[in-house]
């Protein structure tokens, strides 16, 4: 019940934020990129693409942070799962976006890019610790103009600051790689 209470909150108050005339964020955007993991067995690269649809600046994520402290890792991923703001397609694995996050940097767009389901690009069983990382993230930085860059985390826990800029940690593996990310 608590759990519902907050989300229910948060989600007052994103929409109190839209409501409000804040600074709109981005219009719905389609990128494609190569990614490049390294697995057990090597590094693998494939395609990417990522549809931005209905993203948050980070004033709208604010309340997510709320969320956070009061029932950590868990309450976030319940309160997000289902959103519905994009998708991501890797290789041949599709999965929704629940949260997308951006803010604006020099010359460009900074986008902060979550699904609830984790990415494996491999076949492993994860270890009890894995749990408290139950996202899938992608962060990339889109120039005006040209190709942008990022990583991707297929295992992170999440943290939002003060004034709500998206931060992670990632479990213990290492973070692929997006290359020449492009709008579509």
């Amino acid at each position: 019940m608590r759990k519902s209470l907050l989300a229910a909150a948060g989600l007052a108050a994103l929409l109190s934020g839209i409501a409000s005339g804040q600074t709109p964020t981005p219009k719905d955007t389609e990128f494609t990129a190569t990614a490049e993991v390294t697995t057990s067995q090597g590094t693998r690269s494939m395609p990417v693409t990522i549809v931005v649809a209905r993203p948050l600046s980070r004033e709208e994520a604010r309340p997510l942070r709320e969320v956070l402290a009061s029932g950590g890792q868990q309450a976030l991923l319940a309160s997000i799962r289902g959103a519905n703001r994009g998708r991501l397609n890797l290789g041949n694995l599709e999965v929704p976006l629940d949260l997308i996050v951006t803010e604006p940097i020099s010359g460009g767009v900074r986008y902060v890019v979550v699904t609830t389901r984790g990415l494996k690009i491999e076949e492993v069983n994860d270890s009890a610790p894995s749990l408290d990382y139950p996202f899938a993230v992608a962060i990339f930085e889109m120039p005006d103009f040209g190709s942008g860059q990022g990583q991707l985390y297929r295992r992170a826990s999440l943290a939002v600051q003060e004034n709500g800029r998206i931060l992670l940690e990632h479990y213990d593996e290492e973070p692929g790689r997006l290359k020449d990310i492009r709008r579509r």
